[in-house]
């Protein structure tokens, strides 16, 4: 998200000053995302893949508006912070989901979805360890959701193409843990 956060920020500002103003809480545009994440494999599965890339977007949507609303209205808290990170997963997993849905190898999928919660995982240890990991490591989340998000939406058009955006992923993420192991080792030297 970092290399995407500033233009993001940007796009997103004026609704975000609409959400402060009339009080929705930062926790409420969380679990809307959430309930959002969970059409995603319904929307693939029953109206087709380019629909559930759609919904992905929505839902996402709702997770950029969160931490915003919460920056901006001074409402951020350690149990916002905690929810907001648990939902991530659990959203991540419903992406992911879908894409096995749309017919990609579920043991592939998997893969990845290892691949990505070993990404956040590092950085939870490594914050907790009082380190900086934002940008730390060549994907994050939100390239991971924009990839996936392709994939998905590519799956009816070319699952050859869905499958080699997915074993991008993988390899991205991979290379990320190893890149934030690495960071957190030569921090901790």
């Amino acid at each position: 998200m970092t290399r995407i956060r500033p233009l993001v920020k940007k796009l997103v500002h004026s609704q975000v000053k609409v959400f402060v103003k009339i009080g929705v809480s930062p926790n409420t545009l969380t679990l809307t995302g959430l309930v959002i994440a969970f059409l995603v494999p319904l929307t693939t599965y029953y109206v087709g893949p380019f629909f559930g890339a759609l919904v992905i977007l929505l839902s996402a949507y709702f997770d950029v508006i969160d931490g915003e609303v919460a920056r901006i209205s001074g409402k951020k808290t350690l149990f916002g912070a905690f929810l907001d990170s648990t939902i991530d997963r659990i959203e991540d997993s419903l992406y992911l989901l879908s894409l096995v849905i749309a017919g990609v190898n579920s043991v592939l999928v998997l893969v990845l979805l290892v691949a990505s919660f070993l990404i956040s995982y590092t950085r939870a240890r490594a914050e907790a360890l009082h380190l900086k990991m934002e940008g730390i490591g060549l994907i994050e989340r939100a390239e991971r959701i924009l990839l996936i998000t392709i994939a998905l939406a590519l799956a009816e058009v070319s699952l050859t193409t869905t499958y080699i955006i997915v074993i991008a992923l993988i390899v991205l993420s991979i290379i990320t843990v190893l890149q934030r192991i690495l960071y957190v080792y030569n921090s901790m030297k």
